[in-house]
């Protein structure tokens, strides 16, 4: 979801909450409630903390005396401040942090790598992050290099960086050696990791960060050495399911 579509849907929604009934239970707040969580789980992802606090509020008095009428629209109209103060906070990450983290992140990564992903680190889903910069990688390698759709992993990078590869990389022996086993250790001990398990870490961030810093940094070689001569410079396709790759 593009930042300004997102800040205009959050801000549409801010000034909706205002005119809902005081009722948890109305159909005017389930489809504004299940309308805000979408939004919010799209444009920061289900993780970030905006969205997990606004999910898990309660919009209904935990306890409360049989026959009072009040108890349930005070305490709706108790939360929605808060509500209100979660979509000011989501509106001002997504127009100010998130502008920072591009202009920083876009510089020190790969352009299109940070372009795939960035959705992805803006909503903190760092699983997401390590599995589709590895899948990323390895499918710009092999249309740069215009290797076969089947070519993949351990194949692919021998092909591409090996002995006999056409766009090995460095100026010695030993350079061309050590770039080509940089990509067989993104291939081999990254994607096989990261595309097809999921992984449940403390240090997620820093390890996805680890990711896209290794793979930006094999990219940007490649376009470096041989950027004039790619078979193929087409955008990369959506975004692979890990379950499905």
């Amino acid at each position: 979801m593009e930042t300004a579509d997102a800040v205009a849907l959050l801000s549409d929604l801010r000034d909706e909450a205002s005119g809902l009934p005081p009722s948890a239970s109305s159909a005017e707040f389930t489809s504004w409630d299940h309308r805000t969580r979408s939004v919010l789980a799209r444009a920061l992802g289900e993780e970030h903390h905006i969205t997990v606090e606004f999910v898990s509020m309660s919009w209904t008095p935990g306890i409360y005396l049989s026959g009072d009428r009040e108890a349930f629209p005070s305490e709706f109209r108790a939360t929605m401040p808060r509500a209100i103060g979660l979509f000011d906070a989501a509106i001002f990450e997504l127009e100010h942090l998130s502008a920072m983290s591009d202009a920083g992140d876009a510089a020190g990564f790969d352009p299109e790598l940070w372009e795939h992903v960035s959705s992805d680190a803006l909503g903190e889903e760092w699983g997401k992050v390590a599995s589709q910069t590895s899948i990323f990688t390895e499918d710009r390698i092999r249309k740069w290099a215009g290797r076969p759709p089947e070519e993949v992993g351990e194949k692919l990078m021998t092909a591409v960086f090996g002995d006999r590869g056409e766009y090995r990389l460095g100026l010695t022996d030993s350079e061309k050696q050590g770039w080509h086993r940089l990509a067989m250790g993104i291939s081999m001990a990254l994607r096989n990791a990261d595309a097809h398990r999921i992984q449940s870490r403390a240090d997620h961030k820093r390890y996805a960060i680890g990711v896209l810093g290794a793979s930006s940094l094999l990219l940007t070689q490649m376009r470096f050495e041989h950027g004039n001569r790619f078979h193929d410079t087409s955008p990369a396709g959506p975004k692979v399911d890990e379950k499905g790759s």
